[in-house]
């Protein structure tokens, strides 16, 4: 498996529909993969259309699997300048100040007063482990929200100001900085066309959202042949700059101009030495949580018999269906057995501790055929499955490395189904 970074920038204003309801006039936060890869196909195809071969391989075998891409855009320009830095979205565990939310001040000319960001999971967690538990007395069960029941920078100047969710993009430094993206959009008012006679029609005027010219956009591209690397490279050196790529709705009226620029990531050796990390750091994290609430949450019964716990949190929409086709709205113990690959008995050495999760619907257009997708039923990116096992690391390490790795349920070329297994924001415990 190869990774390739992905970096878009608008060069004219783009507008991605949320919805393809006729009044909808929001826009996605982000480029879905579908819409990237349909664009990247619709110019292979009108001027590569002798290499039918190549465009098989690019968009039908399934071998390149194109990400979502999300905003770039930072206040700090080194961060904005670096293609290497991954773009992740925020889980939905994400916690902040609800008067000051964001991340601290990223250096010390950054004006902002934001109070930092926290991710609650293991809160959660511990809170469900001792109510499982029969634990009945308040002061025992609250114990893992007591530190932030209310804004700890607010209660130093004598305000307490409630914690809420917070959203949205971030980047991470090789320091452990976290910085959130920037999203700049604006609205735009047109006039509707009249179809027989191809000027303005009276009494329709309407707005759409769309982002502004020069955001950027990140994603990571996985290819798992390694010889259509090279092919893939060489299509998007040919085209990326080029000023013949469009994205989104709105083409004819200029809007939707992009380029394109492909970086190398770091190899398959490096991405497991770093996974294995982020499997030790939550783990550890963890019991270390446990370690401070004292003895009324360490001599819980499960929490004795030192189970190892791992979090898969979605860095993107997945579409996942049972042996019914029935969608999928969360993954439970028989759900992540049958994702690893491993025997229906092996449902017993895992346990659904927590999860923060919700579905959306997933609508499009298929620009090959010209004909409208199915609608489908998707968890959300930012989804969150804590679990503990009875297996060790050792025995897990594989197996989920494959998960991350290949990523989960249908349509995974499109972007659909990013995965990571115990994502290092959920060691971020305290604000930052």
């Amino acid at each position: 498996m190869k990774y390739l970074a992905l970096s878009l920038e608008a060069l004219s204003p783009l507008a991605i529909r949320a919805d393809h309801a006729p009044e909808g006039a929001a826009a996605t936060p982000y480029i879905s993969g579908t819409t990237l890869a349909g664009s990247l196909a619709a110019i292979h195809r009108l001027y590569f259309s002798d290499r039918t071969p190549e465009f098989e391989k690019l968009f039908l075998s399934g071998q390149v699997q194109y990400p979502d891409l999300y905003p770039a855009s930072f206040k700090n320009k080194a961060l904005h300048d670096d293609t290497q830095l991954p773009v992740y979205p925020l889980p939905k565990t994400a916690q902040s100040c609800k008067r000051f939310s964001g991340f601290l001040p990223f250096d010390e000319d950054d004006e902002d007063d934001d109070h930092g960001v926290r991710d609650t999971l293991i809160d959660w967690a511990l809170f469900r482990l001792a109510d499982d538990a029969g634990q009945t007395d308040p002061s025992v069960l609250l114990a893992p929200f007591q530190a932030y029941k209310v804004c700890p920078q607010c209660l130093k100047t004598g305000n307490a100001r409630p914690m809420d969710a917070f959203s949205g993009y971030y980047r991470r430094d090789d320091d452990g900085r976290m910085i959130a993206a920037k999203t700049r959009t604006r609205l735009q008012t047109h006039t509707g066309i009249n179809r027989a006679t191809g000027t303005v029609q009276e009494g329709i005027l309407y707005n759409r959202s769309v982002f502004d010219e020069h955001t950027r956009f990140w994603g990571m591209v996985k290819i798992a042949d390694d010889r259509l690397t090279r092919t893939f490279e060489q299509f998007v050196e040919t085209i990326g700059h080029s000023g013949l790529i469009r994205v989104g709705t709105g083409r004819t009226r200029g809007m939707g101009k992009v380029s394109l620029s492909l970086f190398p990531l770091k190899d398959e050796d490096e991405q497991f030495r770093s996974f294995q990390k982020h499997l030790t750091d939550f783990n550890d994290t963890f019991y270390a949580a446990v370690k401070e609430l004292g003895s009324s949450f360490s001599s819980l019964p499960i929490l004795q018999q030192k189970p190892f716990y791992f979090a898969l949190t979605l860095h993107s929409p997945a579409i996942l269906r049972d042996a019914a086709l029935r969608y999928r709205c969360l993954i439970n113990e028989g759900v992540l057995t049958e994702l690893l690959h491993l025997p229906k008995d092996y449902t017993n050495h895992f346990t659904l501790v927590y999860q923060s999760a919700s579905s959306k619907r997933i609508t499009g257009w298929n620009d090959l055929w010209g004909t409208p997708r199915t609608n489908e039923i998707a968890i959300d990116a930012g989804s969150v499955f804590l679990f503990g096992s009875t297996l060790s690391k050792k025995d897990l390490e594989e197996a989920l490395f494959g998960l991350e790795r290949e990523g989960i349920g249908q349509r995974r070329a499109e972007g659909f189904g990013r995965v990571c297994v115990s994502d290092p924001f959920h060691c971020e415990v305290k604000l930052k």
